[in-house]
Order: structure tokens, then C-alpha cells, then sequence
């Protein structure tokens, strides 16, 4: 286990020496009568950097390169706007000023239902959904007519048009998932490679990457804060992690948390204990030639991380605004630190222990645009969440999805998106998404 942190460490000073970043400077104003707007939500699209304009209506962010960004720029009676940009290699900063306009509406006449019903964003007869992330105010869709083997990319807009489509290279091997990393890219995990892809004015631009190279450099970083990144060595065949944060300007690493399991513990240790002599001995020769600890190998030769007993660890953290959040489930406790990563406080949780057990799903999901954070339930089938506060720890209130087995669940602005198919039906995979109306548990 040591040797792999070694590595790992290495290979993150590697990367992150040579990553550049780009410093977003700007102001936002009235369109109306030209004074600052404060508290406007900024947000770099298709990533995980934003904030809020001060009192005088400025910002400052500061991302890693890119040469095409969108900024959205959201504030509550203002009409929204997204600005897209073009840089070159040697531009390291940016500067926006943009005026945003008092939004008007009228009442428009519309059915009232008991309950609001599903939008149905994207669904045809000639090809199913199987994974999405969004990009700006559209969608990115993985597609295919009858297996992933032939897959397809799609980009569609909000009111479902599909605006481009994309044939995923055959090279990379059958498409499996999307995957959305720290820096804000929408990634195409494929069998022999993880295209990281690219946007160039809604035109798709996929550059191929090792998969061994995405596990190693860029799975374990979780988000970035005040200069710092945040990673854990994380494994899943071991009952103990540790979240990390790594400081480039002077390359020190700071521990920030350990999640541990206990009692997944000492069961994953008492398998060497269990082990015929001959076996023991095996073990220690391979712990000691991979320099390794000998209840990991044990374990992993009685094929005990593979069985019913075992769970890989759910613990994980979210940076809201400058605090940095750990829920704990092993402790059950939700632990703030600051943006330096010292310490703040602990409070108790007790959302992960449901009156019915089996409906905890060790899930939670974030909604980045509101940063809200979601812990995610299913009762026979019938998903539902509970939005639990990251300052106290407790659920806010619970909302039921309509549809049986909705699939890749995902919370974006207040809606639930996800991709769903009618039982014994045969209609394709849709893509749909719900407004979130909470209600009251309490």
C-alpha cells in the first residue's frame, strides 16, 4: 500500500507542475442603471469552478487551461447569460464585464396537476440514452441504435433538439459511461481508452487517454481549494482511507481526514488468521516482496473483498463554497475544515441509518450550480432523496421520483435528471428530469 501512495504522490507533482492555469477576473452590472450587481452566481460551464461577485460587484477565478470556456451568470430577477470565450496557449488571464438585465415574466395559462409530471427531454424510437452530463445550457448524450459497441455522441439543447452528433471512435473499444473529473471535463470511458471530451463551438473534440493514466492522475483528486488539491488513496478492496491535500507552490501534503470502517477491519484482518500454514507463509512472502501488509494479501487470496461481507467504504466530501464537508458514515459524523484544511467542527448524522436499512444506497449526489448535496434512498425499485444540510448535518426534506428504476440519477439547478425505460416496454431510453419539490419529514 505504500509503494502505491508513493506513486501516486509522484505522479501528482508530475502533473501538476506542468498544469497552467488561467486567473478569470470581471465585474457584473445593471444593464438598467449601470450600478454593480453583487451576489451574482458565476460559474465556469462544464466545471466544478465558480463564486459569487462581491459587494462591488467584481470576481475573480482562477481555473486550469483551456483554450474555449463558457461563464454563466446567474442572479434571481435577472435573466441569465453565458459568455464563450477563445484563448491562446500563452494567455494566462482574462478579463469579462458584462451587464445583466431585470428579467420579466407574465403568467402564462397551464394545467394543474396533483403532482407535476416528468419532462421528457430527449427520446426517440431509433436509439436509447445511456449516459448524459451537461455542457452549459445543453446536453451531452452517450447514444446508441442497439449496443454501445456503436455508440454515438449527441449534443441537444434544452428543448431537446439535437444540435450535433459524434461517432465514437471504433479504436476505443465498446462505450461503457461518462465520467465528470475535478477540472470540469465530461470524460467517455470506453474499453481500451477514456476520451476527455472537448467542446469547440458545439462541435465535438475527443482526445484520447490512457486508462491506466485517468485511474492514476486524475480519479483520486476530488476538487481543488485555495491553491490546494484535494485526493484521498482511496481503494476499494481496503476498509480504510485517508483524504489528502497537496500544495504545489511548496509541494507539502497535509492529511485532512480518515475514514475507517472498524468492524470491516478486523473481519478484513482476521482473514489471515483463518488462513492453512502453507497459505500464511504465502502470503507473507508475497506481502513482503510488494511491499505490502500481510492481512491485504490474505484477503485478497481468500477472495473475501469479492463476498457478501465485504462493502467498499462511502464517504465522500464536497467543497461548499470555502468549506471543505466529509459525511462520514463510519462515524457518523459530518466534519467541516477550512480552506487550509484545518479543522472546524463535527456534527452527528444519522440520514444513512433509514427505519428500513436496505433503502440506504450509499449514494449522495451535488447539485453544483446550488451546491446542495443530496443523499439518495430506494424503496422497491422507487428511488427518492433527501436533501441534507451541510451546516447541521440534517435532512431537509424528501422527494419521491415518479418513475420506477430511473437510471444515472444526477441533480443539476434544483431538477433530477436521469434516463428511464417503461417496465416490459418497448420503448427505448428516455431522458427526463423532475423539479425537485421537497417535502417536510419532520
Amino acid at each position: 500500500m505504500k509503494v502505491y501512495y508513493i506513486l501516486i504522490m509522484l505522479s501528482f507533482i508530475s502533473v501538476f507542475k506542468a498544469q497552467q492555469t488561467i486567473t478569470i477576473i470581471g465585474k457584473v452590472k445593471d444593464g438598467n442603471t449601470n450600478k454593480p450587481l453583487p451576489y451574482v452566481a458565476v460559474q465556469v460551464q462544464n466545471s466544478n469552478y465558480g463564486t459569487n461577485t462581491s459587494k462591488d460587484g467584481s470576481f475573480h477565478i482562477s481555473i486550469p487551461a483551456k483554450k474555449h470556456i463558457s461563464v454563466l451568470f446567474k442572479l434571481l430577477g435577472y435573466t441569465s447569460r453565458i459568455k464563450e470565450y477563445d484563448l491562446n496557449e500563452s494567455q494566462d488571464s482574462l478579463f469579462i464585464s458584462i451587464n445583466l438585465n431585470q428579467s420579466y415574466s407574465s403568467l402564462d395559462t397551464f394545467t394543474v396537476y396533483a403532482k407535476l409530471k416528468p419532462d421528457t427531454l430527449v427520446g426517440s424510437p431509433k436509439y436509447s440514452i445511456y449516459d448524459f452530463d451537461f455542457y452549459e445550457d445543453k446536453f451531452i448524450l452517450l447514444t446508441a441504435e442497439k449496443t454501445l459497441e456503436k455508440a454515438e455522441l449527441k449534443l441537444a439543447d434544452v428543448n431537446g433538439k439535437i444540435i450535433t452528433s459524434y461517432t465514437v471512435p471504433k479504436e476505443g473499444g465498446e462505450a461503457k459511461e461518462f465520467y465528470h473529473d475535478y477540472m470540469g471535463y465530461t470524460n467517455l470511458v470506453c474499453k481500451n481508452y477514456i476520451y476527455r471530451i472537448n467542446m469547440y463551438h458545439d462541435r465535438f473534440v475527443l482526445i484520447p487517454l490512457a486508462v491506466e493514466d485517468v485511474n492514476a492522475f486524475i480519479k483520486p483528486i476530488i476538487d481543488t481549494i485555495n491553491g490546494k488539491i484535494i485526493f484521498s488513496d482511496y481503494w476499494k478492496e481496503y476498509p480504510m482511507f485517508n483524504y489528502f491535500s497537496f500544495n504545489e507552490a511548496d509541494s507539502i501534503k497535509a492529511q485532512l481526514h480518515t475514514v475507517e470502517d472498524k468492524e470491516m477491519m478486523h473481519a478484513y484482518n482476521f482473514e489471515y488468521y483463518s488462513l492453512m500454514p502453507k497459505e500464511k507463509l504465502a502470503a507473507r512472502r508475497l506481502a513482503m516482496e510488494y511491499k505490502t501488509d500481510k492481512h491485504i494479501v490474505a484477503s485478497l487470496m481468500s477472495g473475501f473483498t469479492k463476498s457478501m461481507f465485504y462493502e467498499p467504504l462511502y464517504a465522500p466530501l464536497y467543497i461548499i463554497k470555502d468549506t471543505i464537508s466529509v459525511f462520514d458514515h463510519y462515524k457518523d459524523h459530518l466534519f467541516h475544515l477550512d480552506k487550509n484544511g484545518h479543522k472546524i467542527d463535527s456534527i452527528p448524522i444519522n440520514y444513512n441509518h433509514p427505519k428500513n436499512w436496505k433503502e440506504w444506497k450509499n449514494k449522495m449526489l451535488k447539485d453544483d450550480i446550488n451546491n446542495l448535496v443530496y443523499a439518495v434512498y430506494d424503496k422497491n425499485g422507487h428511488k427518492y432523496i433527501k436533501q441534507i444540510s451541510t451546516q447541521t448535518g440534517k435532512d431537509l426534506g424528501k422527494y419521491n421520483l415518479q418513475f420506477h428504476s430511473a437510471d444515472k440519477l444526477k441533480i443539476h439547478d434544483g431538477y433530477a435528471y436521469y434516463i428511464y425505460r417503461p417496465y416490459e416496454s418497448t420503448q427505448e431510453k428516455f431522458f427526463y428530469r423532475e423539479l425537485i419539490k421537497l417535502e417536510n419529514t419532520h
